[in-house]
């Protein structure tokens, strides 16, 4: 006590015990990794630069939920590609996102400058949100009439896996992540998976334009999309002759997988166009130019493969025709079948043949799903299930309508035509289980016309 006293007297201070840190934390930890990581180098190296490249990149992803939101939309095109690398992969990143998503609203709601009106609210982004509460709950419903073993469960998860990126893309565009920069980063991507597609194409690897999507219907139903997104970009850009270089690339693509659904939804999407004012007769009189002289290029340089290729496609047109009309034969039988919640997710696969009369003639591959997407849905989820459907690419129409018309949005009105499009090329394949509708939808919500509260 005297001490204390006269230690305070004199104005001195006490100093505080000085805390030595703790060796293993701040020695055997670090070394215990060096050790770890200097063996893994020794024994395989090439795997542990990938190890630990992917383990940065995770990381990354994981703290920047912009980033892994990317990620997501890039690589999408690319899924047969990163399959060769990893099954799992396109799963991976699904998760990440998620996680990402979590660990940013762990810190709480996301802002940033994504909208002009300050605290503004959206029915169009709500009408999106409850459209795909309803398509939920009618999934799970559906789901626990007929689980359909572990093809069910499967199918289920894609449904989920869309459902969930759908969810984190529309909260995500109302904060950090502006829909331009999502719009970009896709149209980009189908810039560089149409290069990879004709690329293969032209080196003989396939007889249609296909690559990083396996199927060429289902590359077309992606650069399909792009076209009008592509066109909208261009309009505020610094760079417009950058986007004209990928819009043509990706037209060229798109003639190239030969397929006649997604050519069909180009062509309803330039009439939408047309009919609500976002582009001019001479921009789709452009458009025709190009598109021409992309062919007649082709046929001038590479007789011989183009000629094949279209000589190939009409070998097989009309059993196309007759396996089409079969699936969709059996998909609405099995619809009628079960009219209210379907046959369970991933019923199609499972059941269709029972539906069938007679089988296609000459069948060399297997027909799991119905070659479209409304009849396919219908079947599985029966007429509820179509309604929750239609009801969400329709409200992701309208908000996205309701952007152009309020804000004279390009974008927003390029968003509006895709949807209509593919809607049409959705007719003639099963699509619903790719990013492009959901995209849209996403992106429709993140544009749609705010209101203040």
């Amino acid at each position: 006590m005297v001490t204390s006293d006269l230690t305070l007297a004199l104005g001195l201070r006490r100093e505080a015990p000085v805390t030595r840190p703790r060796a293993t934390a701040t020695v055997v930890v670090p070394l215990l990794l060096a050790a770890l990581g200097g063996l893994a180098v020794g024994y395989a190296p090439t795997l542990a630069v990938a190890g630990l490249a992917a383990l940065v990149v995770g990381t990354a992803l994981l703290v920047r939920l912009e980033w892994a939101a990317l990620a997501v939309v890039a690589t999408a095109v690319f899924e047969d590609y990163l399959a060769l690398v990893d099954p799992r992969a396109t799963k991976l990143l699904a998760v990440v996102l998620v996680a990402s998503w979590l660990v940013r609203r762990s810190r709480g709601p996301l802002r940033g400058p994504t909208h002009p009106l300050a605290g503004a609210r959206s029915h169009g982004r709500t009408a999106v949100l409850r459209a795909t509460l309803v398509l939920v709950v009618v999934l799970l419903a559906s789901t626990a009439l007929h689980a359909n073993g572990s093809t069910g469960a499967a199918v289920l998860a894609r449904w989920a896996g869309f459902v969930v990126v759908l969810l984190v893309l529309v909260d995500a565009m109302r904060g950090p992540l502006a829909p331009r920069t999502v719009a970009r980063c896709y149209v980009l991507a189908c810039g560089a998976a149409a290069v990879c597609g004709l690329v293969t194409y032209l080196v003989g690897a396939d007889r249609r334009v296909g690559g990083p999507v396996g199927d060429p219907n289902d590359l077309a139903f992606f650069l399909l999309v792009a076209v009008p997104l592509g066109v909208a970009l261009r309009a505020g850009s610094r760079r417009p002759w950058a986007y004209d270089v990928v819009v043509v690339v990706v037209l060229a693509a798109l003639l190239g997988t030969l397929s006649r659904g997604a050519l069909l939804g180009l062509l309803v999407a330039v009439l939408v166009a047309l009919v609500v004012r976002l582009v001019t007769w001479r921009a789709v009189v452009v458009l025709g130019l190009v598109g021409l002289t992309t062919v007649a290029l082709a046929l001038s340089v590479f007789p011989q493969l183009v000629g094949t290729s279209i000589e190939q496609k009409g070998d097989v047109a009309d059993q196309n025709v007759s396996e089409r009309l079969d699936l969709w034969e059996s998909a609405a039988r099995m619809t009628l079948d079960a009219p209210v919640l379907g046959h369970g997710p991933g019923a199609y696969s499972l059941e269709h043949r029972e539906y069938l009369d007679r089988l296609p003639d000459d069948v060399d591959h297997d027909l799991d799903v119905a070659h479209n997407t409304y009849l396919e849905t219908s079947a599985e989820l029966g007429l509820l299930g179509l309604a929750a459907w239609l009801g969400l690419l329709g409200a992701g129409y309208l908000a996205a309508r309701s952007g152009w018309r309020a804000r004279g949005d390009r974008l927003a009105g390029a968003v509006g035509v895709a949807l209509a499009g593919t809607a049409v090329a959705a007719v003639f394949v099963t699509e619903q289980y790719f990013l492009p509708f959901w995209l849209l939808c996403a992106l429709g919500a993140g544009l749609a016309r705010e209101r203040l509260p």
